[in-house]
């Protein structure tokens, strides 16, 4: 068994860890956590969406931050996953683990069918969630042979 079927769970840990941090950051911020999001979807900042309708933004911030407590509990289950039972070769634990990247290439999606505002740049989670569907769909299939079943047993 190679290095990073025995190591490989420290990424995916790591990976649970700054979604909690990102979660964290979403529920003590709100919308303003990450501006970037407002102007890519709806081509206006922050402050003009505010203007327009207070309580809209007002609904707004809070589904940031309900989004941002959703990213630290999906933070802490998979660190926990990876700690316990993924770390002493349980099957269910890997297979489990693949709700990770599956999350997060679905994010992208989300805002296609939103649909974006013209002449701007994307939201940055339309490129972060590919990225970290890939990463953790490889730290995955590299950790597989750790939990490929013998053809004995």
């Amino acid at each position: 068994m190679g290095w990073f079927a025995r190591h490989g769970w420290w990424g995916l840990f790591a990976v649970a860890l700054i979604f909690v941090a990102f979660g964290l950051t979403d529920m003590a911020s709100g919308a303003a956590a990450d501006p970037a999001i407002a102007l890519g979807l709806t081509g206006q900042p922050l402050e003009q969406l505010e203007a327009e309708s207070a309580a809209a933004y007002g609904l707004y911030d809070f589904v940031s931050r309900s989004q941002g407590w959703s990213l630290v509990l999906l933070g802490v289950l998979i660190a926990v996953i990876v700690l316990i039972p993924f770390r002493r070769g349980e099957r269910w634990a890997w297979w489990t683990a693949w709700a990770l990247p599956v999350w997060a290439a679905g994010v992208p999606i989300f805002y296609l069918v939103a649909g974006l505002a013209p002449d701007q740049p994307p939201p940055p989670p339309m490129i972060s969630g590919p990225i970290v569907a890939i990463l953790c769909a490889a730290m995955l299939v590299l950790s597989r042979p750790r939990f490929a079943v013998s053809a004995s047993a």
